[in-house]
């Protein structure tokens, strides 16, 4: 693998040539006999935290390759194929193309028939507008107007690669059966992959799924989150010229922004956990013709599903209101040029269904791997950001918050690993490639997700993933309780998929390409 697969990666996707992925096709060498394992290592997850040292300065390379070639939602044809070639290249069977996205892939590999089936999330797409050089503590973007890895996808996607890699080794070399399944999902960032591959059934007969995501924090990811519908509105009018005959034009804008008033009155009477936000997607051409055509892009988040879909249930009566106001008396009139609007429902994110039993395995492996050694000269950076930001500049967080199932709920966003949560147990780790308090989604987390202390917490979290998938097919009693709480939790949620069985995964309309 080595510098060979990155240049390959650089020059354009292939498969490398033979490295240090080819031991990775037959037995591992066992651990010596005299290797000292650490307090409560087992020699399976001894393994498997050797194969993530062994492989780290290719994991890294990769890594920074993806941060170097940011891609977005959908659009992640090179990331998405480099990550998948490595797969395959490791010894796992790759399935590219599911669930009708060209990004989209799951790679498995089995031990044997019989033991649990554990899946692992890998994301790799960017966000727009958010380019930035790697490690600068200044806002400087490397290409102006290019898309950057905010999230910290870029070292998402590859700790999942490296931990599914590691245990697949620790049980070539210590027999057990069980089934690993890599999952590449595109588009988390449009809220759009992992609920088309739900809907699928891709992720159906896991005992448990581990995940994890980049933060400013070390812990394991006990916090709610919220549920997302996201949906666009096009309105249609009928042209004029808007000096000489306004009066003979139906303005589409006018029908958004009857739209955006109703959404914003709305406000004062929704609960308070509750979340409306919206951008206009499409607000006409030029200023001297009524625009025959208007969207809005708009979030509707709830505390869970059933709050967003309430919601969503008035913002879709609002619509109706507004295309009444546009159009008068000619409302309903197809001889008048009359044509309803378009609603389409790009995507549903469900609340987390958080696994305590699983978070609990998860938080003593965070324990005993410890957080990331971040040197001086990181901490240093990482104080720079915080003080950009004006923030304590305490730099990079090296504590591992307890594991408290009580602690109080903090603001949140909305995920599709929420969909998937209700499909299989997940279990999500947290560790910190930002500083504290540093926001994600910002040029100073772009700047971190390519710096030397964020690779540092990505080799943690490979560690992590990887020795919790491995006590979970050691430990029967414990994958036992994470499937009882599981089953109970469900009992208590009426589940069915987010989208349709004829629903595409679809952007909103202004990042279509041409043709889509």
């Amino acid at each position: 693998m080595r510098a060979s697969l990155v240049a390959s990666l650089v020059l354009g996707i292939g498969l490398a040539p033979a490295g240090a992925f080819a031991r990775a096709q037959g037995k591992p060498e066992l651990l010596a006999p005299n290797t000292p394992l650490g307090s409560g290592w087992s020699v399976l997850n001894s393994q498997a935290a050797r194969s993530v040292d062994r492989l780290a300065d290719d994991w890294v390379k990769t890594s920074r390759d993806l941060f170097d070639h940011p891609e977005t939602a959908l659009r992640e044809t090179r990331s998405s194929a480099a990550l998948a070639a490595l797969a395959e290249q490791a010894g796992f069977k790759v399935e590219r193309g599911v669930s009708q996205m060209e990004t989209a892939w799951v790679a498995t590999w089995s031990s044997g028939a019989g033991g649990p089936t554990l899946g692992i999330l890998a994301e790799f797409d960017a966000l727009p507008n958010l380019s930035q050089t790697a490690g600068a503590p200044l806002q400087e973007p490397a290409a102006q107007g290019a898309p950057g890895h905010g999230c910290g996808h870029n070292l998402f996607g590859v700790a999942g690669l490296a931990a599914a890699v590691a245990m697949k080794e620790a049980l070539q070399a210590e027999r057990h059966p069980a089934t690993l399944k890599l999952y590449g999902t595109p588009a988390e960032e449009q809220g759009i992959g992992k609920i088309f591959m739900v809907r699928d059934g891709l992720f159906d007969g896991c005992d448990a799924v581990l995940s994890w995501h980049p933060s400013d924090k070390n812990e394991v990811h006990t916090q709610p989150s919220k549920a997302c519908i996201s949906f666009e509105v096009t309105f249609f009018g009928r042209s004029a010229h808007a000096s000489a005959a306004p009066w003979d034009g139906v303005s589409a804008l006018d029908a958004v922004e009857a739209f955006e008033h109703g959404v914003n009155l709305l406000r004062e009477h929704v609960p308070e956990t509750a979340r409306m936000h919206y951008v206009v997607s499409n607000g006409g051409g030029v200023p001297n013709v009524v625009p025959n055509k208007a969207a809005v892009w708009m979030y509707v988040r709830g505390k869970d599903w059933s709050e967003a879909e309430k919601v969503y249930a008035h913002l879709k009566g609002i619509v109706d209101g507004a295309d009444r106001m546009a159009w008068g008396e000619e409302f309903g009139s197809k001889t008048a040029g009359y044509r309803a609007p378009d609603l389409v429902q790009l995507s549903g994110l469900y609340d987390l269904n958080i696994n305590f039993a699983g978070s609990q395995v998860m938080q003593k492996e965070l324990e005993r791997v410890g957080v990331a050694a971040y040197d001086e000269k990181e901490q240093a950076y990482a104080r720079a950001l915080q003080k950009a930001f004006g923030q304590p500049e305490a730099g990079y967080p090296t504590k591992i918050l307890p594991y408290d199932k009580a602690r109080a709920p903090e603001p949140s966003g909305s995920t599709d690993v929420g969909n998937v949560s209700w499909a299989a147990p997940v279990i999500e780790l947290h560790v910190a490639t930002w500083p504290s308090k540093v926001p994600a989604h910002s040029w100073a987390s772009t700047s971190a997700s390519g710096a030397s202390g964020a690779y540092k917490a990505m080799l943690v979290a490979a560690k992590v993933l990887a020795c919790t998938g491995l006590d979970l097919v050691t430990d029967t009693a414990a994958l036992s309780a994470v499937k009882e709480e599981f089953k109970q939790s469900r009992a208590q949620f009426k589940y069915s998929p987010a989208v349709g069985k004829d629903d595409k995964p679809s952007l909103p309309s202004h990042l279509r390409a041409k043709g889509e």
